[in-house]
């Protein structure tokens, strides 16, 4: 084999890598959202009948309005009665990459 082929085999396999590894962290925080909070908050951040005055992912200029800081509090400190303290449950890992899905859902 050429070096060339050589080196443009390993630069596809480096981005092929790359990519895969790109894609499990969202695969994986989309699993903890799914988890912890859609049973209040919906698969798709539209508020389920359980919970119809949590926040609404979905709707891009309520989130607007929502600092970061404010989500991380809210998840970790959690709110009233309805929505439990998460500190204890997540690593402040876990809950940044929430907030980062959060972020999304207000895209589609």
């Amino acid at each position: 084999m050429s070096p060339k082929v050589t080196l443009l085999a390993a630069a596809f396999a480096l981005v092929a890598a790359s990519a895969l590894e790109a894609q499990q962290p969202v695969d994986s925080t989309k699993a903890l959202y799914t988890k912890t909070c859609a049973m209040c908050h919906g698969a798709n951040g539209t508020p389920t009948a359980m919970a119809r005055a949590s926040r609404n992912f979905a709707d891009s200029t309520a989130m607007a309005s929502v600092a970061d800081s404010a989500l991380r509090e809210t998840v970790a400190d959690g709110k009233g009665r309805a929505m439990p303290a998460y500190k204890a449950r997540l690593t402040p890992a876990q809950i940044d990459a929430l907030i980062g899905y959060i972020r999304t859902l207000s895209h589609h």
